[in-house]
């Protein structure tokens, strides 16, 4: 059996285009076992206005590739804000197998004389122009000269004329449809949240289901789920533009966490008690059905453990920290890498989404704020010292980091993500990921102020 091959093809993908997805499968059909698009984290050189937000980019990349058999979009650099220099990929996917580096011919020009792009402006170009591997992309007929090559290079043809990112942006902000120049879920997604225009994008927008295509996702103990997932069976599709969740609030979590890179919509359907997430009903026929979507983010959560150990978590809702023994919690709490408040003695702390403000954060006394909010919640449990602790409203652009002071093993504790026990940690940090976001939607009946009005206080009872 022969090597594996790998080809990593990076660039901005801003938008990704029919270009970039020709390329994908044709490195595929040229014997390729895995193509891995590699986004370039934000540059400092640059100004955002001209380009849409990493979340949107992340968005955009998944949604172009998500079909394609042996694809994978590596969101890492976007995710870290950051870049990793070309020469560390052969380190990075050595388990994946064979790296080669996808360029277009101009990066070759210069190469006889040490001038090209790679040999000039890679950091140790000169090396990697010697011992790496290239897939050299090129228009029919017009290969690089061969004194120009590298030692070992791949030379593949593309027909279909390639479209300038900056050019499809220029396109939308003058007014233009992108049209078949990105992927079609592409151009949706583009015009959905208005992106490339002086507009900003939207957390709230509106949806029609011109023709539903449904994945199912309930609990089968639920004998409510079960039979609202009957009614919709008709619907449901292997190709699938929806997801629809039936159950509670915590089924929708569940969703949401396994398969929020399928960036569909996720429309609920109570089967559960509050659902303050779900529809209180939908028609049985979703087509034509418009909905009002909203655009939540989620939270990057990275732990440490007294060994150092270092996990990543993320969370819709919202993820704390608690004492894991009879003594009270010590933390310190960090904002954006300075300390707000030295100590806090309690039973734990936690941040929470718009989406999580309405949960267990509310039973600590915050107040629930609407999903489109942009903001996150500091929320303390039986919070002893400071005296007169109150729940916190921070922008939905702070770190928050909540660290142990516990330096004698009596005062351990525990996280949580979502729910889910991570274990013991020293420290959490949490912040809105730059590339995890889910789209809820509900049907215009459904009055999502006046949900979040009525759960902020007890239900009527006869006296």
């Amino acid at each position: 059996m022969g090597t594996r091959k790998v080809a990593v093809f990076t660039g901005s993908f801003d938008p990704p285009t029919t270009f970039h997805r020709t390329v994908a499968r044709t490195l595929r059909e040229r014997g390729f076992d895995e193509v891995v698009l590699r986004l370039t984290g934000t540059r400092s050189d640059r100004t955002d206005g001209e380009h849409a937000a990493p979340v949107h980019r992340a968005v955009m990349a998944d949604l172009a590739f998500s079909n394609l058999p042996g694809v994978s979009v590596d969101l890492g650099d976007l995710d870290d804000g950051s870049g990793v220099d070309d020469y560390r990929f052969g380190v990075i996917y050595a388990e994946r197998g064979e790296v080669w580096h996808v360029v277009s011919a101009d990066f070759l020009s210069g190469g006889r004389a040490g001038q090209s792009l790679i040999q000039a402006n890679w950091r140790q170009g000169e090396e990697l122009w010697r011992s790496g591997r290239f897939v050299v992309l090129h228009s029919p007929g017009a290969p690089p000269d061969a004194a120009d090559r590298p030692p070992v290079c791949d030379l593949v043809s593309i027909a279909e004329e390639h479209v300038p990112t900056a050019d499809i942006r220029l396109r939308v902000f003058m007014g233009d449809d992108p049209g078949t120049a990105v992927p079609e879920p592409v151009a949706a997604y583009i015009r959905r949240y208005r992106l490339f225009t002086d507009v900003p994008a939207p957390r709230e927008t509106r949806i029609t289901l011109a023709a539903p295509r449904l994945m199912l996702a309930y609990d089968e103990a639920n004998a409510k789920a079960r039979a609202g997932a009957a009614r919709f069976r008709h619907l449901e599709s292997s190709d699938p533009n929806a997801i629809l969740v039936l159950g509670g609030d915590g089924t929708m979590l569940a969703a949401i966490r396994k398969h929020w890179r399928r960036r569909l919509p996720f429309i609920g359907l109570n089967a559960g008690t509050l659902g303050f997430l779900m529809n209180a009903a939908l028609p049985d026929d979703l087509v034509g059905t418009e909905l009002v979507v909203y655009r939540m983010p989620m939270l990057r959560v990275d732990t440490t453990t007294a060994c150092g150990a270092v996990g990543r978590g993320l969370s819709y809702g919202d993820a704390w920290v608690e004492r894991d023994s009879g003594q009270a919690a010590w933390l310190r709490v960090d904002v954006d890498g300075q300390t707000q408040v030295p100590r806090v003695v309690g039973d734990g702390l936690l941040v929470a989404t718009p989406a999580g403000s309405s949960a267990y954060a509310r039973a600590m006394g915050a107040t629930p704020v609407p999903l489109t909010a942009p903001i996150l919640t500091l929320a303390g449990s039986n919070v002893f010292r400071p005296r007169f602790w109150k729940p916190v409203a921070l922008p939905d652009t702070a770190v928050v980091r909540l660290t142990s002071l516990d330096e004698t093993g009596k005062r351990p504790i525990r996280a949580f993500i979502d729910g889910h026990p991570v274990g013991r940690v020293t420290s959490m940090e949490m912040r809105v990921s730059p590339v995890a976001a889910a789209e809820v939607a509900f049907t215009p009946q459904f009055d999502l102020s006046a949900r979040l009005l009525r759960s902020m206080f007890p239900p009527n009872e006869d006296m």
